[in-house]
């Protein structure tokens, strides 16, 4: 088969950037990511192996249950088992994970401290790691005590993002030493590419399955501007927080009462970022997101948080970059195949010659599938193939990708066929 190098207008670089979009439900400590419950696995309960509401960081392990006993025990090991000590052995867990033996080449894992590594294990003993990584949102909640733009984790960290940000106006003012009470919704990278798209924010705050009030950066600032509140329809076009579309953070600060009739007389029960549970007097802004890993437990201890419920929704970009290959089929090339079919039936490929034991190749015979108006005779030969797959080759003649067509393409003598090849990187 000819092999065809790529010409200088055959190759094009492009970047497409595609706006996924994400959904979040939070309830009762549940999170439900893009109306997602459990997928029921053969093995496991959630075949994905990772918490519902939480994607896969690695998609390994699927399916997957995990053998606790024979970890017990210590009897199913990988590979060779030592008898001088278990700690040299690798078990058998029933789940893939990476695993590295302490020696001279010192390699370990990120999460292993440099003294629980000098200490807790001596050469020859194996470290492990784990591959059932998963990411989903989490809220963080300060209160006015904590001084959320200075001793605040969320806030000290995001200080340059804010004040970099306030070009876009003046609600991403968070002044040093600020008192105000402030909601982070954090959101991992994975579900929003390179940044949030700007418009896309949509946050609903529910009590009994009502809506309350509506956040939505409609003017493509980051400001969310409150719409559609009912008791709280008062402080309808007002803003109660900002989105870092870098970044990936909600920072929410409306702290006026959304839902006086669903409270009831206690309130709802909410924890700040340490996991301090404190009574909020009404729910607001400043409770929105509540359940979602925030260490909030479910209904079962806290009865007030039954009825409240919050919606999250945006839109991602991701930039994919491509390439764009033109693989050209020339007139008078390509019209030979190697396939049975090409040559006629019935043939035999040796013959002896007269007189002594000689066996010479016959000429084969092309089989001619060009039609005529006539029984006799046929139409003059054509050598048509017909083209199926395109292989795509290193420098080094090594085969890295294959396109195949949908249906086989004829191709003959007198035809030019360009094949327009596009990978997504």
């Amino acid at each position: 088969m000819p092999l065809y190098k790529f010409g200088d207008g055959d190759l094009f670089y492009n970047q497409i950037k595609a706006h996924p979009s994400s959904s979040f439900f939070v309830y009762d400590s549940k999170i439900f990511y893009n109306n997602k419950a459990t997928e029921p696995g053969s093995f496991v309960a959630n075949a994905t192996n990772v918490p519902v509401g939480h994607v896969s960081l690695f998609e390994y392990n699927v399916d997957r249950a995990e053998a606790f006993a024979d970890i017990l025990n210590g009897t199913v090991v990988i590979g060779h088992s030592s008898s001088a000590t278990a700690s040299a052995n690798v078990p058998d867990t029933g789940i893939i994970y990476p695993f590295v033996y302490k020696g001279l080449s010192k390699t370990s894992f990120k999460g292993i401290k440099r003294a629980d590594y000098l200490h807790n294990y001596i050469d020859g003993d194996v470290i492990t790691g784990s591959y059932q990584l998963s990411a989903s949102i989490t809220r963080k909640r300060y209160l006015s005590t904590h001084n959320f733009n200075d001793a605040g984790l969320s806030g000290s960290a995001l200080k340059n993002s804010l004040s970099y940000a306030s070009r876009m106006g003046p609600h991403y003012n968070f002044p040093s030493g600020s008192s105000v009470a402030t909601n982070v919704i954090e959101i991992p990278s994975i579900f929003y590419g390179s940044r949030i798209k700007k418009g896309s924010v949509d946050l609903k705050f529910y009590m009994t399955g009502t809506l309350m009030g509506r956040l939505k950066d409609s003017r493509q600032d980051g400001a969310l501007i409150q719409s559609e509140g009912t008791e709280g329809s008062a402080h309808d076009g007002q803003i109660a927080g900002v989105v870092l579309y870098n970044e990936g953070f909600v920072i929410l600060t409306g702290s006026w009462d959304l839902a006086t009739t669903f409270e009831g007389s206690t309130g709802l029960v909410d924890k700040d970022h340490e996991g301090t549970a404190y009574a909020a007097a009404d729910a607001s802004w400043l409770n929105f997101g509540m359940g979602a890993n925030d260490k909030v437990t479910p209904t079962s201890e806290f009865s007030a948080n039954v009825s409240a419920s919050f919606g999250i929704n945006f839109a991602g970009t991701h930039k994919i970059p491509t390439v764009t290959m033109l693989a050209h089929a020339n007139k008078g090339e390509l019209n030979y195949s190697n396939n049975l079919t090409y040559m006629s039936a019935s043939q035999t490929t040796l013959s002896a010659s007269s007189g002594d034991s000689l066996y010479l190749e016959k000429e084969k015979v092309i089989k001619n599938i060009h039609s005529s108006s006539y029984a006799d005779p046929t139409g003059s030969l054509r050598k048509t193939t017909y083209i199926t797959k395109v292989g795509i080759y290193d420098e080094k003649k090594k085969l890295i990708g294959i396109a195949s067509l949908a249906k086989p393409v004829k191709k003959t003598e007198d035809r030019d066929l360009t094949f327009k090849l596009k990978l997504d990187i």
